[in-house]
């Protein structure tokens, strides 16, 4: 049997969902049973827990084969101090997972997650493996994924309204874009994939890609004129405060462009088959951006 914590998120719900599928027993943990309905209707046994609770994640936990791993949300706009979010959550999931004894992990992090600083909230991840890797008797594969094409969909307004997006990243600089499925679907094939030890599995996505290719292929599917132009930090953190992000998940979230655009921020592993996921931007473009920009 397998446990999906954060079931009702992207990652989770999808990797859930794959597992019953493919006849798997899944435990399904939430902080809202409603918001796990669906997967209770195609088979799951659904749990409510909260991941700041390790009595209950560690009950929730118990008698699983593996586990599947992930603070959520990734992301809270106006907390006051982000980090310590991250690492309560982590403190609290790595009791659980000692006290429950499940014997093998799989858990979601982040490319970059190799550095302890100047990767804005990435830098909580990094805490978060240094921490459960403490945990003895353990075999824990860590997922540290890539700039996730999802966040695309932010400038859905700007796509429409002026034909631009408008981002801090360098327009030449390759990034590894990935569907939050792609990750999903990696989750469930470690989850049932049994490993020895700990590992890191970075995943890539299909290919890396620029924001200037990121416009084309935009402009491509609308047939219709899209440019990247690229802010300055300054003014993406402008635009973060004017748009209610407190000034702490602000000056986290600036250290992403700049680590990016100086290569701090990158994956260290080769490009493999095992680090290579198949859904191309193009894909993603057709399926998921264009739809959402045309029923806008």
């Amino acid at each position: 049997m397998f446990v999906i914590t954060g079931a009702s998120g992207r990652t989770g719900r999808a990797a859930a969902s794959h597992l019953l599928e493919h006849g798997h027993n899944v435990r399904a943990v939430g902080r809202d049973l409603r918001n796990l309905a669906h997967l209770a209707a195609h088979g799951a046994e659904i749990y409510q827990a909260d991941q700041s609770d390790p009595t209950a994640m560690a009950t929730a936990l118990r008698g699983a084969d593996a586990a599947y791993l992930v603070i959520q949300p990734n992301y809270i706009p106006d907390h006051p101090d982000f980090a310590a979010f991250q690492d309560r959550a982590a403190a609290a999931l790595t009791d659980a997972v000692t006290l429950s004894g499940v014997p093998r992990v799989v858990a979601l992090s982040s490319w970059g997650a190799q550095h302890p600083s100047g990767t804005g909230p990435v830098a909580g991840l990094h805490r978060f493996e240094n921490r459960l890797s403490t945990v003895p008797g353990v075999d824990i594969t860590w997922l540290r994924a890539g700039y996730y094409m999802e966040n695309l969909l932010d400038h859905l307004d700007s796509v429409r309204t002026h034909g631009r997006i408008i981002a801090p990243f360098d327009p030449d600089v390759p990034l590894p874009l990935i569907t939050t499925t792609d990750v999903a679907f990696a989750a469930a094939e470690e989850l049932a994939r049994p490993q020895a030890g700990a590992r890191t599995r970075e995943l890539q996505g299909e290919r890396d890609v620029t924001m200037n290719e990121v416009a084309r292929a935009i402009a491509t599917a609308i047939d219709a004129p899209v440019t990247y132009e690229r802010c300055t930090v300054e003014t993406f953190h402008e635009q973060l405060r004017e748009a209610g992000v407190s000034d702490n998940v602000a000056a986290m979230m600036t250290e992403v462009p700049h680590a990016v655009n100086t290569g701090h921020l990158r994956m260290t592993q080769s490009r493999t088959l095992e680090t290579t996921t198949p859904t191309s931007l193009e894909t993603f473009v057709k399926t998921e951006f264009v739809p959402v920009l045309n029923a806008s």
